[in-house]
């Protein structure tokens, strides 16, 4: 869509003031009530449904929203935003989460709601809804981006449940009410209550609704993996053991791990009725606690998702349906946090807002006809964005960085998509920068404080975090780690005879070196002066075996830092002064498994045994006193 289209400013303009045009757009509203949104759920009291255009205003709110909000349709549409009939902290504090988890600013409002959905991202949340007289009611949200043939977002569906019954209650916490009567009687949902091991021992109307059994079919009987997909328990078992990095077995286990562990779980699942037959549904799953914190029993509750599959078809018709309305206006551009700027297929600015003004320093007059390229310090790389949306119609996060007419520098980082009139021909680019200055300078400044300055290794700080992670991870899979101590033999001698920067030039070099005798997953740090450390994780449950491959990861980093090093000072782009400079290296190494030592011990352990090489006459890897060492190294 086009955000410079004059016809379609004036058409916009009109619907206004013209009452012809009001009515046509009453028609069309009615026609998607009427036709697009005839599915069940839709138009279901149960469910609300709340669609809006690309900048959140709400178009269509179904029967179940007017219900459970308050508001008539006239009150909201073209009016208010989700965020609006939202908890205002929630929606803050979910503003704040999403920041920390994407690493990139997003704004609290609207954007929260659907950020993740915008990128693609599953995306079902709780979110705390005010009705219009000011009640308040919790709900679950799903939020699925609308999108055009171009893959253009256009709209947003957000589709919800009152959640109040879900909250637990006093009584659910003193007696064999606890499992939420009200909720397991309905047959909306199936309940489904286990014990520690899985056995059913509630089985509400809608589970037998829904599945096709009687409760004395199944109570004290069987479990819910023996009702569910087996190849989908399987698949579920093998996805949680590489997510948790843990060996999960197939069956209830891997139906409520994550549960078990305080962690929220809501996932799809097949279920198999009495006579055979299969449905989708989303399940949620609790742990059960009496008053020690002490697992009792499971809760799954879920919904038969049949319908959720009819509106992923239906969901085509909207999104044609919503395109055909003219979401973008003036006001709205004008009103984007972001610097909005639309692009011919030559690369040539034809529209922009005032935030592009505010960046560039440029006129809006002096911007239009101008090449785009041309406001960025990499031109070339600025060029190649263009060229990558054209090729692959969207390009997310691409970073660049703006220079003003005063010389003024302000990181950028873009999303854009092409964009076609309604004979679906390509009439270019769309773009929207985001200034992440400081964004990128936390980044930086993070860096630097975790960083050795010289070497950029990883300082002290980052090194010890990077050793409890690993501990942590030797303590689940039972595969020992290795932890060495190196010091440079004779580095004084250098710094003495050349001065420090040859010895600075030689640290870099060994920091260099090091970084390649080990693998990707594995740590190297500096601790300060000619100090060195070296974290191997993940070796192998065997104590002998893992020495010895400690042993052999020693000896290559020995041989590889005992090469010759060609050590150049630079003036002028030429060597200065060039020293050829030999020395070895004293190696310590110490392993662990779990948490039996603290890192404080591991760090001393390995620290003790380089000094023992440094004792037995340098230049030699020595195992830490307590273990086992091959003969080759001795």
């Amino acid at each position: 869509m086009s955000i410079i289209d004059s016809d379609e400013d004036a058409a916009a303009e009109k619907t206004h003031n013209d009452p012809v045009s009001v009515v046509a757009c009453r028609h069309h509203q009615s026609l998607l009530d009427a036709g697009a949104l005839q599915d069940a759920i839709f138009n279901s009291a149960n469910f609300f449904s709340i669609a809006t255009d690309p900048n959140g205003a709400i178009q269509f709110f179904n029967v179940g929203a007017a219900r459970m909000l308050g508001y008539s349709a006239a009150e909201v549409l073209n009016k208010i935003t989700p965020a609006d009939i939202s908890d205002p902290q929630e929606v803050m504090q979910r503003a704040a989460q999403l920041s920390i988890e994407l690493d990139m600013p997003i704004t609290a409002g609207f954007e929260a709601l659907v950020f993740k959905a915008s990128r693609n991202i599953e995306d079902i949340y709780a979110l705390t809804y005010i009705r219009k007289d000011g009640s308040r009611f919790p709900a679950m949200v799903t939020v699925t981006a609308l999108r055009d043939d171009q893959d253009a977002i256009i709209g947003y569906l957000l589709i919800g449940s009152d959640n109040t019954a879900h909250k637990p209650t006093d009584q659910a916490s003193t007696d064999d009410d606890a499992l939420q009567r009200a909720i397991y009687n309905s047959a909306n949902f199936s309940s489904i209550a286990t014990d520690a091991n899985g056995v059913i021992q509630i089985f509400n109307v809608g589970a037998q609704r829904m599945l096709g059994y009687t409760a004395a079919e199944v109570v004290n009987r069987i479990t819910p993996a023996d009702i569910s997909d087996p190849q989908e328990v399987v698949l579920r078992a093998a996805s949680l053991s590489v997510e948790l990095n843990t060996p999960i077995a197939p069956g209830f286990e891997a139906l409520v791990f994550k549960a078990s562990r305080g962690i929220e779980d809501i996932y799809a699942l097949t279920y198999i009725r009495k006579d055979g037959s299969r449905f989708p549904a989303i399940v949620s799953v609790t742990a059960l606690r009496d008053e020690r914190e002490a697992i009792i029993g499971y809760l799954l509750i879920g919904t038969d998702n049949t319908t959720r599959s009819q509106i992923e078809n239906e969901r085509t018709r909207i999104a044609q349906r919503l395109a055909d309305m003219q979401f973008y206006t003036r006001s709205l551009i004008e009103s984007s946090p972001d610097a909005l700027v639309a692009i011919n297929p030559y690369g040539i600015i034809t529209d922009l807002n005032k935030q592009m003004e505010m960046l560039t320093g440029c006129t809006r007059d002096e911007l239009i006809g101008a090449a785009f390229k041309l406001f960025f310090t990499d031109p070339s790389r600025a060029e190649i964005g263009i060229n990558l949306v054209l090729k692959e119609h969207k390009v997310i996060d691409f970073e660049l960085t703006v220079r003003s007419r005063k010389g003024k520098e302000t990181m950028v980082s873009y999303n854009a998509s092409t964009y076609y009139n309604r004979d679906r021909r390509l009439e270019g680019v769309f773009v929207a920068a985001r200034d992440i200055t400081e964004h990128k300078l936390a980044e930086q400044q993070l860096r630097l404080a975790l960083h050795d300055k010289l070497t950029g290794l990883q300082n002290r700080q980052l090194f010890i975090d990077r050793l409890l992670q690993s501990m942590a991870a030797s303590q689940r899979t039972g595969m020992y780690g290795a932890m060495m101590f190196l010091d440079m033999d004779h580095f004084k001698p250098l710094n003495d005879t050349h001065g420090h920067d040859f010895g600075d030039l030689l640290l870099i070099e060994v920091a260099h070196r090091l970084k390649k005798c080990v693998r990707e997953m594995d740590d190297v740090g500096r601790f300060g002066g000619d100090e060195f450390v070296v974290m191997i994780s993940s070796l192998n449950i065997n104590l002998t075996a893992s020495v010895l491959q400690a042993g052999v990861i020693a000896e290559k980093i020995s041989s590889t830092l005992a090469e010759p090093y060609i050590l150049s000072i630079m003036q002028n782009g030429s060597p200065a002064k060039t020293v050829e400079h030999r020395c070895t290296v004293s190696i310590g190494v110490t392993l662990f498994l779990g948490h039996k030592a603290s890192q404080d011990e591991i760090i001393k352990q390995a620290d003790t045994a380089m000094y023992q090489a440094k004792e037995a006459g340098r230049n030699r890897v020595h195992f830490y006193e307590s273990q086992a060492m091959p003969s080759k190294l001795e």
